[in-house]
């Protein structure tokens, strides 16, 4: 048996290259995404221990049954570390607080945490010192460079509400060190104990830390603390711990963005895998087809059926094990590249690779598994060779005409099943329900590619035979396609499944892009809101390449005050009436009933929720006359701005006579980015114009999430491509080497070499059509559903099609078949027909 295989892949070795490639290439990404989460873990590690490091026991608060509960209720307090100052083996000790500022520089504004600069003197900045008094301040590189600041300059802190708008009025602190590498708990500042009483933020303790002595081992001196504190009575409500222990415990709290790196690396890894095992049992069915001479031959000299099966199988473990090889090899190069990436354009200090025990078991493994599992079936094919087909003078078995009808039952009922689950998640809004209904749908269509695909590829070459004047290279191509049903189907399967994907994650994406942009814009009609008219604010607007139209409204400002709310101040009041004829407004959001008014509750200075001031009485006072109207809560309202109907509009202005103040509402483009709508704020802020391009911003924001992970989930999908590419070429280079004879006899009528190679290249194409018809239509509805099982229930999901992207879809896919067939086209057209029609 071990002869027999030997003697099999070393006669076969050309033509397992492609099938080889295939499954190293998944092995490589599984491998590649295990050993870059790992890193990921190490880096986040890495800063939770640096934010720890200096101290050797932490006393930390058990959680509270109410997060929000102020600083008073809090079991940390000075107390406790007056408590355990005097404890044996304490060298010292210092309770840390923090709180939540807004930071403003020059170039932005941003939500921090505040706290004290641990003791022990760990944190060493790179640049500068230390902070030592009331007006200075330290924070970390990457901090640094998104504030846009260096030592010697000056941020403002101020406070933020819920929302994390800023009041814009605070202290002001000198940057007076720079630490290197980032924080894991977002943007921090660290300020000297004076400095941290001067923050505009209620404190929350967060620890105690204490410095061990030297020669004093951080158990020992857990345990003296936690006596201290329960001889004081204050252990109640907190925790000591070793601050080995805290790291571990914070790392666990953080490590769910490495294990879901891992499980989208291993998910997408198995997706490339199923691929390779579409290519590799199609590689072994047609090897086993070509050696049925062979096979027959050592059935009849003694070899039994567990031997032929035992060296068909010994010969996939071989490829699986070689080809899992070369994947971890592979993988290592991917991981490292990534790594190093990471710590050149994201964050210095990213974890270095190091190897793994399941990077290096699981991919291997899932290798191994999935070739063999490909292989099982040609195997027990093989073993049923029957001596007597040593005698048959033909390279392959004809074609079976049998209708596959237990495929198409299966499929059918399969595909059944699928629709009606996928329809339920969509139409209920769950994701689980989308996802098991579209994989039903999708698994529908790989069983039951046997039936459909040889039949519309030999329909399509005879369309195409018929616009082009009954090519014969054309419908040989079809024939030769459609006749070789099985591997016609698992190479289109193959492409099918790349096809799909990648139309489900464009659709998709664009799909649930659409329907939020449309969901916010029915809220917030209007992109930017600026709140004065003019020729300078005319010019800047005119001058950006953003802006696709503009109008001006009328925006008189009155005193409003809302009836049971001491709250009150001055607004602008306007009408989307003003402006019903122009495409400035998006959709009917700011319509309103004639005498009601549109509010926003903190406009006002009023602490209340929108729907808590629903239906209350609004008095607007305006040129010595009240108006009454009834209050409708918004937060969709632009900026010191309340919206009206507009009939109470032209009282309004009525009353406020000729000196009313106008608004310019701007329409921006759909594809600004956020950075282009930044620009043009700061340019009306430079005219003293004020501005509201919340909406405008919100959608800029969707966009580039929505881009950024569809070129990622796009990435992820390459490798599962590849390997259909693959596939494809080595299916063409097998059929090849099989119809060689066929070809021969070929060029013998007459047929020119560049026919041969069109008719390879045909045969190609015709697999890619048919995988980009059914891919296209199963990934459009895939999208969907996926969209509309993430949108909720009161949002109407919209079905967006990206023409530009569809339309690159179905160019790639084609200029893949393309070269895919290159060389076995090429190694068509060169068969000499006396050599190729002779005996073997």
């Amino acid at each position: 048996m071990i002869r027999l295989a030997v003697s099999n892949l070393r006669s076969a070795s050309g033509r397992l290259i492609a099938a080889g490639i295939a499954i190293a290439v998944s092995v490589a990404f599984i491998v590649a995404a295990l050993l870059f989460s790992q890193a990921f873990g190490d880096t986040l590690r890495n800063q939770v221990r640096a934010q720890w490091s200096g101290a050797d026991v932490a006393i930390t608060a058990d959680a509270a049954d109410d997060p929000t509960g102020s600083a008073e209720g809090s079991a940390l307090s000075d107390s406790v570390r007056e408590a355990v100052a005097e404890v044996d083996g304490a060298e010292s000790t210092q309770l840390t607080e923090s709180g939540y500022v807004s930071v403003t520089s020059a170039s932005s504004t941003v939500t921090a945490n505040v706290t004290n600069v641990p003791q022990g003197g760990q944190l060493q900045p790179e640049e500068g010192s230390a902070p030592s008094g009331a007006g200075e301040i330290m924070l970390r590189g990457a901090d640094a460079e998104t504030l846009g600041v260096d030592v010697g300059e000056s941020l403002t802190l101020s406070t933020f509400d819920a929302s994390g708008s800023s009041d814009g009025e605070g202290p002001s602190f000198t940057v007076s060190g720079i630490i290197p590498g980032s924080s894991s708990s977002g943007l921090t500042l660290y300020l000297a104990e004076a400095g941290l009483q001067k923050a505009p933020t209620e404190l929350m303790p967060e620890a105690v830390r204490i410095v061990a002595a030297d020669g004093i081992e951080r158990a020992d001196l857990a345990a003296a603390a936690t006596s201290a504190l329960e001889s004081a009575g204050l252990d109640e409500g907190v925790s000591v711990k070793t601050v080995d222990q805290v790291v571990e415990e914070q790392v666990d709290e953080l490590s769910g963005a490495s294990d879901f790196l891992s499980t989208v690396g291993i998910a997408f890894g198995l997706l490339s895998a199923g691929v390779a095992a579409l290519v590799i049992s199609n590689t072994f069915q047609v090897l086993v087809a070509s050696r049925i001479r062979v096979l027959a031959l050592f059935r009849a000299v003694g070899a039994s059926r567990q031997q032929v099966r035992g060296a068909a199988l010994v010969e996939s473990l071989a490829l699986g094990v070689l080809g899992s090889a070369v994947g971890v090899g592979l993988g290592f190069l991917i991981g490292w590249g990534l790594t190093a990436a990471a710590r050149a354009f994201w964050m210095p200090e990213f974890a270095h690779l190091s190897p793994s025990w399941m990077a290096l078991l699981l991919g291997p493994a899932v290798g191994i598994a999935v070739t063999v599992a490909a292989g099982l079936i040609p195997a027990v094919r093989a073993s049923r060779v029957s001596p007597i087909e040593a005698l048959r003078p033909v390279d392959v078995p004809s074609a079976s005409r049998r209708f596959p009808w237990y495929r198409a039952v299966l499929g059918l009922v399969i595909a059944c099943i699928g629709i009606a689950v996928s329809l339920y998640g969509a139409l209920e809004q769950s994701i689980v329900f989308g996802i098991l209904g579209c994989f039903a749908l999708f698994l529908a269509m790989l069983v039951s590619a046997r039936v459909f695909v040889p039949p519309f590829v030999g329909w399509l070459a005879r369309l195409i035979g018929a616009i082009t004047g009954r090519s014969p290279a054309v419908l040989l191509a079809g024939r030769s396609a459609s006749s070789a049903g099985s591997r016609t189907a698992s190479t289109t399967g193959a492409l099918l499944i790349g096809v799909t994907l990648v139309t489900a994650v464009v659709v998709g994406s664009a799909s649930l892009q659409r329907t939020l942009e449309l969901a916010t814009a029915g809220d917030t009609p209007v992109d930017l809101v600026v709140a004065e008219s003019g020729s300078d604010v005319d010019t800047v607007i005119d001058g950006s390449d953003i802006v696709e139209d503009r109008t001006t409204v009328p925006a008189p400002t009155a005193s409003v005050t809302v009836e049971g709310f001491s709250g009150s101040g001055e607004l602008a009041l306007t009408s989307a009436e003003e402006a019903a004829d122009t495409p400035v407004l998006r959709s009917e959001g700011f319509d309103v009933e004639e005498g009601t008014v549109l509010i926003e509750p903190s406009a006002l200075g009023i602490d209340a929720a929108a729907e808590d001031i629903d239906g209350q009485s609004a008095t607007v006072s305006i040129g010595g006359e009240n108006i009454d109207l009834t209050v409708v809560g918004s937060r969709s309202v632009p900026t010191g701005t309340a919206v009206v109907s507009g009939a109470d509009s032209a009282s309004i202005a009525e009353a406020a006579g000729s000196s009313a103040e106008e608004q310019t509402w701007v329409r921006i483009a759909d594809d600004a980015s956020t950075s282009q709508i930044e620009a043009l704020t700061s340019e009306l802020d430079a005219v003293g114009a004020s501005s509201d391009a919340g909406a405008a911003a919100t959608r800029a924001e969707y966009a580039s999430v929505f881009q950024v992970a569809l070129t990622v989930v796009l990435g992820l999908l390459a490798a599962a491509v590849v390997i259909a590419v693959i596939g494809v070429s080595n299916t063409l280079t097998l059929s090849v080497i099989d119809r060689r004879r066929e070809g021969a006899l070929l060029r013998a009528l007459g047929f020119t070499r560049r026919a041969m190679s069109r008719m390879i290249t045909t045969e190609s194409l015709l697999m890619a059509v048919i995988a980009l018809v059914f891919g296209s239509v199963l990934g459009t509805f895939f999208g969907w559903v996926g969209t509309s099982s993430l949108t909720a229930g009161t949002t109407d999901p919209v079905l967006s099609v990206p023409a530009i992207q569809v339309g690159l879809i179905a160019l790639a896919t084609v200029i893949a078949a393309v070269l895919a067939s290159a060389i076995p086209a090429r190694s068509m057209s060169r068969i000499a027909p006396a050599k190729g029609m002779s005996m073997e």
